[in-house]
């Protein structure tokens, strides 16, 4: 039973990281259109691969929910994880022009 709890818990945890990326992507250069260095690099390459990790997690924790297997090592690893694409997107959002001026 703990089993499903940790499974059920990775799944709410990656849908909701999921709409949050993609109201975060819906946004990119909103209200004027202008990218910044920062938003071209996170629309080409930072968005796409973390939409796909997560995907992937969404997936394995619910083949995770069905079968007996320990998922609290999984969504250790998944947190763990967020943490990782969280530093770089803080990294290059103050190494990337990002205009926010002088």
């Amino acid at each position: 039973m703990t089993n499903r709890k940790f499974a059920g818990v990775g799944v709410f945890i990656s849908v909701f990281v999921l709409l949050i990326m993609y109201f975060t992507y819906s946004n990119i250069g909103f209200p004027d259109g202008h990218l910044t260095e920062f938003d071209v690099f996170c629309k080409e390459l930072l968005f796409p691969i973390f939409i796909a990790v997560n995907i992937l997690y969404l997936i394995v924790f619910m083949s995770l929910y069905f079968v007996k297997k320990k998922a609290m090592h999984r969504l250790i690893f998944y947190v763990l994880t967020l943490i990782i694409i969280a530093v770089m997107y803080y990294y290059f959002s103050i190494n990337l022009e990002n205009g926010q001026g002088g």
